[in-house]
């Protein structure tokens, strides 16, 4: 569990732009050591990743079924510290590297979580509903984030 906590953390958050290498974010992890050369917040943010995922381990069973308030509270637990706020987004953002325009205004995005929510409430594995969640929060851009690119 303790290298796929190292590997989730180092991941999610390079995704987002951190340049931690993997080697880095596991001292960082084990040890409370960051590493030279970096940017404070890109700790803090592979930390958070580290905090939120151990979070949700505790409660898991809270979160076989997921609402609205449980994604914007891992969002909140995501972000802290960072100087980013939380919530669904309100302009559009494009995503480096691609063609791909994420739902474009609050309204459309709010309406997209909510389907996402129903849709999920009669999936019984909690690694699907977790795959389902990963696969269309990133997909769709749905809330504010550290590498939104304006598009």
């Amino acid at each position: 569990m303790e290298r796929f906590t190292i590997e989730l953390s180092w991941k999610s958050s390079q995704i987002e732009g951190n340049t931690y290498s993997l080697l880095e974010a596991e001292e960082l992890i084990k040890n409370k050591k960051q590493a030279k050369g970096h940017d404070k917040s890109e700790a803090i943010m592979i930390l958070n990743h580290k905090n939120t995922f151990d979070t949700i381990l505790a409660k898991k069973d809270s979160f076989k079924e997921i609402s609205i308030a449980d994604v914007r509270a891992i969002h909140t637990e995501l972000v802290r510290d960072l100087g980013i706020t939380t919530g669904v987004r309100e302009s559009g953002v494009g995503i480096t590297g691609t063609k791909y325009l994420p739902l474009d205004n609050k309204w459309q995005i709010n309406e997209a979580l909510k389907k996402l929510v129903n849709q999920t409430k009669n999936v019984q594995s909690v690694p699907e509903i977790a795959l389902i969640f990963l696969s269309m929060l990133s997909y769709n851009r749905l809330t504010t984030g550290i590498k939104e690119h304006q598009g």
